[in-house]
């Protein structure tokens, strides 16, 4: 079993810097997990206290079932892929995938067999006998996967590996990186600040800024409730709007803006009739794709179309077009079909999907359930969805 558990965990800096803030944390056996936030936020010291290079101040670490806060990083049994390669420009391929197991004192047959399975798996057979230098970006860091996976470890771990590589490149190495997991069948804790990266790769995602913890769960559940307006903005691309206003309670109840105001749904279509808190000023966020330009002045029945948005700027990406407009003094951008796109200067009327709203309160940042009918934020689905805040 390779379980990786942290209870409680705290690192402190010099200056007084909290890298990671009371985390508790447990990435399951055989698990795909992917640690996603900006810079600064404690993700790859998490990473370096796992692997052994930082001790804690505070928490347990669990490899497996085995206490390892007082275990040295070489007796912890994890192999980590750091984000510039870390090769010994003067070996060869062969001898950088297989110098640890040298230093092992592996016999000279085993580690010709481990090195040679890991070249076929990779895709590098032909790379054995080349320096580093002689590697393209995509060609080191199959080399740099190729040196962990020799080592036949308990743990992966993955310090933002393909930061260093061009688009294409990236596309092409997340596909191998899923491949590889579901072949080996190995525990995988992944760091990013790619969200992309994080809802491909990963069969769950924990989310965290400033040290802490925020939301833990399978990407869509991530993506489709976000526990607070940091999570919300930060998956997706482009992110999500947001606009500040009022929930008015009276029937039917609404949410008021300078520029529109949009009825409150439940989740199953039917209009609300008590929001279940007095009238307050909330954030609404909604996605690019739930947005959508709406030719006539008449919406669905229950909304009126949103009126005057004028188009700034448009990027049409062959399958895809996004649209940046003005809406009153907030900026807005949307989703559509490249089939389906206005000029810039054009004003046009917008239509949101109102069963796909979601409501934050404006002082603490942290998702209003009770507005579109979902459960508290503190009751969303445990086993998918864990709130850290």
């Amino acid at each position: 079993m390779s379980r990786v558990l942290l209870k409680e965990i705290t690192k402190t800096f010099s200056r007084r810097v909290v890298a990671v803030d009371r985390v508790t944390l447990e990435v399951k056996d055989k698990e795909f997990f992917v640690i996603l936030g900006p810079s600064g936020c404690g993700k790859s010291t998490i990473l370096r206290l796992v692997a052994g290079l930082e001790q804690p101040d505070s928490g347990e670490i669990y490899i497996g079932n085995k206490l390892v806060n007082q275990v040295e990083p070489k007796e912890r049994d994890i192999a980590m892929v750091f984000q510039n390669y870390a090769l010994y420009p003067h070996m060869s391929v062969f001898e950088n995938m297989a110098f640890a197991l040298k230093l092992r004192g592996l016999p000279k047959d085993e580690i010709s067999n481990r090195v040679l399975n890991a070249a076929r798996v990779l895709g590098i057979e032909e790379l054995l006998n080349r320096k580093p230098a002689e590697l393209s970006g995509g060609q080191r860091q199959r080399v740099a996967v190729g040196r962990a996976i020799v080592r036949n470890p308990k743990v992966f771990l993955f310090d933002e590996p393909l930061s260093n590589l061009d688009a294409r490149l990236r596309v092409g190495m997340r596909a191998e990186l899923a491949r590889l997991h579901q072949q080996l069948a190995v525990t995988v804790i992944y760091v990013t600040h790619d969200q992309i990266e994080a809802m491909t790769l990963g069969e769950r995602i924990g989310v965290m800024r400033d040290g802490k913890l925020l939301q833990v769960g399978e990407p869509k559940v991530i993506y489709d409730r976000p526990l607070n307006k940091f999570v919300a903005g930060f998956i997706g691309s482009p992110p999500m709007n947001f606009f500040s206003g009022k929930i008015v309670r009276e029937a039917p109840p609404r949410f008021v803006h300078p520029a529109f105001t949009i009825p409150i749904i439940t989740e199953d279509g039917s209009q609300k009739t008590d929001v279940g808190f007095p009238p307050s000023e909330v954030i609404l966020g909604i996605r690019p794709e739930h947005i959508q330009i709406f030719p006539g002045g008449v919406g669905n029945g229950k909304q009126e179309s949103i009126k005057g948005a004028m188009v700034e700027v448009v990027e049409n990406l062959g399958n895809e077009a996004l649209i940046y407009l003005k809406l009153g003094q907030e900026q807005v951008v949307l989703r559509t079909a490249s089939e389906q796109v206005p000029k810039p200067g054009e004003v046009v009327n917008l239509r949101f999907d109102i069963k796909r709203l979601h409501f934050f309160d404006i002082k603490t940042e942290n998702r209003l359930g009770e507005i579109t009918g979902l459960k508290d934020i503190n009751g969303l689905e445990e086993e998918k969805s864990d709130s850290r805040v």
